[in-house]
């Protein structure tokens, strides 16, 4: 029974990593800093810490992805591995986006008492990455409260 909650848990995760790798990939693919530069004006080296910021991020989801989906070609199914990666994802893709290392920008923990949005930015950032970021802020939480739950490092 318990090999059915990891599985479907691993699935949820794909479809949520195979959506913000496509999003984020997308993003970057049409846009430079110059571009960036053009919708505001603003801190230059703060844009380009920004957009370092998202391709760690889709680099660290992209490799998720492909573990996840590789878990769940394997048969017989590995329970201890798939909760492992679960935990990685958890700490490598959930934490990385609520807590970029560079620390452009962090999350309100008073946001779910407030009602308001946990990104917060340092500075202005552009609206075209300010709205892909905060766009991913539901399913990230959703996603952290499902793995928070359920997943436990087995070392």
């Amino acid at each position: 029974m318990e090999n059915t909650r990891v599985k479907s848990e691993l699935k949820r995760v794909v479809v949520f990593l195979e959506n913000v790798v496509d999003k984020i990939t997308n993003y970057l693919n049409v846009t430079t800093i110059t571009s960036l530069e053009n919708e505001i004006a603003g801190d230059k080296d703060y844009f380009l810490k920004l957009l370092k910021s998202i391709r760690k991020l889709v680099v660290f989801c992209e490799e998720a992805l492909d573990a996840c989906i590789t878990i769940l070609r394997n048969q017989p199914f590995k329970e201890d591995v798939a909760n492992q990666l679960l935990f990685k994802v958890y700490q490598q893709c959930i934490e990385r986006y609520f807590h970029p290392k560079n620390d452009v920008w962090y999350e309100d923990s008073r946001s779910a008492y407030s009602s308001t949005k946990a990104i917060v930015f340092r500075k202005t950032p552009p609206p075209s990455l300010a709205d892909l970021i905060t766009a991913f802020e539901d399913d990230f939480q959703v996603v952290r409260e499902v793995l928070d739950k359920g997943v436990q490092p087995q070392f």
